[in-house]
């Protein structure tokens, strides 16, 4: 069985690749541990800069749950130079975080997550949100969010 889930990399702070600010060609791609997806979801490239790269991309695709659920997300951003991405730092994300155990479905998670590089040092931060979509019929049947019981 699974679910829709709805990703928006929303901005990064403080990137560096080569000693220098990332402000601008900055992507980000999610994807999961075990390859549940066959290419990680990434968003446009933000060709406009300014101090820390902005996408509000709004990437969606169908989500395992039950016993399959991984437990890992990355979350990777990368800047493009010389038409090649080159990656500035990765994120590892509990799954656990955003699927319900802390909230219900529905909800939408604002996470913020620390970015290492290739080295094992900390390179910035990458600030996205997460909703698992609820299933219509569970809409239909009359259950109400926990904050409106």
């Amino acid at each position: 069985m699974s679910r829709k889930i709805q990703i928006t990399g929303i901005s990064a702070e403080d990137l560096v690749y080569n000693r220098r600010p990332v402000k601008k060609n900055a992507v980000v791609a999610f994807g999961m541990a075990g390859n549940y997806w066959k290419h990680p979801m990434r968003t446009s490239v933000d060709e406009t800069g300014g101090d820390y790269p902005m996408w509000e991309d709004k990437l969606e695709t169908e989500f395992p749950s039950g016993k399959e659920l991984p437990t890992v997300m990355y979350v990777e951003v990368s800047c493009r130079s010389s038409g090649e991405d080159k990656r500035v730092g990765t994120a590892r994300v509990p799954v656990k975080d955003f699927t319900g155990e802390y909230a219900p479905e529905g909800f939408l998670h604002c996470l913020s997550y620390r970015l290492w590089d290739d080295y094992g040092k900390r390179n910035g931060i990458v600030n996205f949100s997460v909703r698992i979509v609820p299933k219509k019929s569970d809409l239909k049947s009359g259950l109400r969010p926990f904050w409106l019981r």
